[in-house]
């Protein structure tokens, strides 16, 4: 199922039944998975009776009911406090592969050792792709579902393994969800994960050592403890990009290959289309700047300038950053022109898909005009005829944004384009400029798509005024003597 596609109208921005109902089929597999595991797990490897002393029927019961309750508090938590993600079909699977694939991998770790269980390894996979909190809670629930495991299998002289488990996976989980700020790189990222190891280690160390107060515990558990951890440290150098890639999400690693001017995408933009090019890296600067004074991902607001006008390498000499002196539209009608310059927007989306751009950058190149009215060949058709020119025939065949990064890029392009076309610009006329163009904008009915405020907005027009200064200022003139040295 391809992700949902928000509403046209501004009515609240709920997602569609069916991505409730996707999400609830999700839930389903997932049930099933970690039950099955489970039931195989205990046939499989006898153990005693658990801590609760039941028989094998009243014991699958309780695992029915125990999975459900959890899985039920994790489905609520996604609708009602990151209902978002429903617009992102495909990262809450990621989210919920990560999920599972842990469970499944502590329920096998618990027949070798119980102190072998992964208990952060939730945190570290999900960091990369989604907020801090949806990476505590998965965390926190994957803990539980393991605790509760060992409660069905261990013996009550084990029972300290439960309620360690339980605390190691809590401070370890919140250590390396909260240790660092959310931007990282490969080697932030193996910090973190030593850091939580070593934050495990030390808990666990704290509280085997006072349960009896004695090292004894601590020392008999210590290599099965540092195995945990090593291979939480492997499991996420390796996985990580192994997600990124079958599900196609962003990721900062990600976003930092992305705008490698070695990706073959923008490579072609260089060489093919080098006004295209310089245009997107300083509508990138703008972008980087505008998404960081809203709060927005600004790695993502990068690489979404990057390519939004990556379309323009199927027509290069129709865009006039590209033009050197000879303009093929004085040859052809108006309507064949915006014909040409609007399809840049689809035929960018169609390319990147080729190339398997995430959907949050792609999905930006059929967005940055929205559905504005491309207002040079429509006043070119007006003076070609004395009849009424059809301003719908002139207009983007795009989408409005729908979210705030399309916005940041929609204005900020716009701004590029207008602010190196002024003649002597000033703060002032600058600022002039983009309070226009955003009122524009707004009685066009573009953002209406998008959660993007006034404040917003403001904060948009202040960001681009400030970098203003520093993206176009003039530089000093050299005098050049005879040899060419400066004087």
């Amino acid at each position: 199922m391809s992700d949902p596609v928000r509403p046209s109208d501004n009515s609240s921005y709920k997602p569609p039944r069916s991505s409730y109902i996707w999400l609830a089929g999700t839930f389903v597999i997932v049930f099933a998975i970690i039950y099955i595991t489970l039931v195989v797990f205990v046939h499989y490897n006898p153990t005693t009776d658990g801590i609760l002393g039941m028989n094998d029927l009243q014991a699958y019961t309780l695992y029915v009911f125990v999975f459900l309750f959890f899985l039920v508090a994790l489905y609520i938590y996604l609708i009602v406090s990151r209902k978002d993600l429903l617009f992102s079909l495909k990262r809450v699977n990621a989210l919920m592969a990560i999920f599972t694939f842990v469970v499944v991998v502590n329920i096998v770790l618990i027949a070798f050792n119980p102190y072998l269980i992964c208990v952060a390894l939730t945190s570290m996979l999900v960091l990369p792709f989604s907020k801090k909190s949806d990476a505590f809670i998965l965390n926190a629930f994957s803990c539980w579902i393991s605790a509760f495991v060992l409660i069905a299998t261990l013996e009550i002289s084990e029972f300290p393994a439960v309620a360690f488990t339980l605390i190691a996976g809590m401070i370890g989980g919140a250590v390396a969800t909260y240790s660092f700020p959310s931007s990282m790189t490969r080697v932030v990222s193996v910090i973190r994960t030593f850091v939580a190891g070593t934050a495990t280690i030390v808990v666990y160390f704290v509280l085997l050592s006072t349960y009896q107060l004695d090292f004894r515990p601590f020392v008999d558990n210590i290599m099965y403890i540092g195995i945990s951890v090593a291979g939480e440290l492997l499991l996420t150098a390796v996985l990580v990009p192994i997600i990124e890639w079958v599900f196609n999400l962003t990721s900062d690693f990600k976003l930092m290959e992305l705008i490698n001017h070695k990706n073959p995408l923008i490579h072609r933009l260089s060489v093919e289309a080098p006004g295209t090019f310089n245009h997107c890296l300083a509508v990138a600067n703008f972008a980087e700047i505008c998404a960081d004074a809203i709060g927005e991902d600004p790695y993502l607001a990068r690489a979404c300038a990057y390519y939004h006008d990556v379309g323009k390498l199927c027509n290069v000499e129709y865009f006039t950053e590209n033009q050197a002196g000879y303009n093929p539209h004085d040859e052809i009608l108006p309507e064949v022109s915006a014909e040409i310059i609007r399809k840049h927007t689809t035929d960018g989306y169609e390319l990147c898909k080729e190339h398997r751009i995430p959907e949050e950058v792609a999905h930006v190149t059929i967005e940055h005009h929205g559905t504005l009215p491309i207002m040079y060949f429509y006043n070119k058709a007006k003076s070609l005829t004395d009849g009424e020119v059809d301003m719908d025939e002139y207009r983007y065949h795009g989408e409005i944004p729908s979210g705030k990064m399309g916005a940041i890029i929609m204005i900020c392009d716009s701004a590029e384009a207008a602010i190196r076309a002024m003649d002597n610009p000033t703060g002032d006329k600058v600022d002039k400029l983009l309070r226009g163009m955003i009122d524009e904008r707004l009685k066009l009915g573009q953002f209406d798509n998008c959660a993007i405020t006034m404040r917003d907005l403001t904060a948009i027009r202040l960001a681009i005024v400030g970098a203003y200064g520093g993206l176009f200022h003039k530089r000093i003139k050299y005098n050049i003597g005879r040899d060419g040295i400066n004087v």
